[in-house]
């Protein structure tokens, strides 16, 4: 079986110890990882969020955008009908929750929000969503893009992951319908350069990407990241990436989405919170590579003075 999938649970022995947890996560905390944005917010507690929903047990009061025709976004989650790369449980809701806090929070009008969960995300139709993104004429620096991703992830390497000879060390994502091609040989997946043509061009004013998948940090590569930029990867490009069974979230939606920009925390400031519990916890080192100037908050207008 290949290196690959997102889902399998990584539990260090020696951070079972609570003690020993406690010290280490207070310790990051206040130190902080080196290359991460500072943030002045305090890391929120590890508690579980209902399901049904952003925002339960939050007591102030949810400031909801009016919708704009300046939002754009493409949402993938994927839980697979086989094994063949590992269990994966809750992509789908990662999905739908972020589907949600687009369109419910932010004010991405519905119909400029493509949400692709399982069968719906074959290969076929993330590539018409990408195209769809990538000549939309509605796109301008005046507008704010997302692009989410949350399923199995794949690498070819002479070491690790698909054995390709003559083929480069690359990453892809997996589609749904993967299995109905020679995946072994390269085929039917969704490769770093493909997406990285497919983002290339597109000139918003901010463009979030979010990549939760094993080896996620592989996508951190020109095209995909650029001007006016931020690209979250749950994990380097050696490592699997995990999910919280009791939570049924993916470990980097639990505690960057779900309690950092849910929260109204920016993406720089819910990427720094969420770093230490997701590397003491699960062992996977998340990355970023922020070419935006300032702070992304995806709940303020581009052409606010306040941004």
């Amino acid at each position: 079986m290949p290196d690959a999938g997102r889902g399998k649970i990584i539990r260090m022995q020696f951070f079972r110890n609570k003690t020993v947890l406690s010290f280490l996560t207070t310790l990051f905390v206040f130190l902080g990882l080196a290359g991460v944005v500072a943030s002045n917010e305090p890391v929120a507690p590890a508690t579980v969020i209902a399901q049904t929903g952003f925002g339960k047990g939050i007591d102030e009061p949810v400031v909801i955008e009016q919708p704009s025709r300046k939002k754009f976004a493409i949402v993938i989650g994927i839980v697979y009908d086989n094994y063949e790369l590992g269990e994966i449980s809750y992509a789908d809701q990662d999905a739908g929750s972020m589907y949600r806090l687009l369109t419910e929070r932010f004010g991405f009008p519905r119909e400029n929000v493509i949400l692709l969960q399982n069968a719906q995300a074959n290969r076929k139709n993330i590539l018409d969503a990408f195209g769809w993104l990538a000549d939309n004429p509605d796109i301008d620096e005046e507008s704010d893009v997302v692009v989410f991703y949350s399923g199995h992830g794949l690498r070819t390497a002479p070491d690790a992951g698909l054995n390709l000879p003559g083929v480069p060390e690359a990453y892809a994502l997996v589609p749904f319908d993967f299995m109905n091609f020679d995946y072994k040989k390269g085929q039917g997946l969704f490769w770093d350069a493909e997406l990285a043509a497919y983002l290339d061009g597109i000139d918003a004013g901010r463009m979030w990407i979010n990549i939760d998948s094993c080896f996620a940090g592989g996508f951190n590569r020109p095209g995909i990241t650029g001007a006016n930029r931020i690209v979250t990867m749950s994990s380097r490009s050696n490592e699997l990436s995990s999910e919280i069974p009791e939570a049924q979230r993916g470990a980097m939606m639990q505690y960057m989405v779900e309690q950092g920009v849910a929260r109204g925390l920016t993406i720089e400031q819910a990427y720094t919170q969420a770093v230490p519990w997701a590397f003491l916890r699960y062992g996977q080192n998340p990355l970023i590579a922020d070419n935006y100037p300032g702070n992304m908050d995806l709940g303020i207008s581009p052409r606010s003075p306040n941004n």
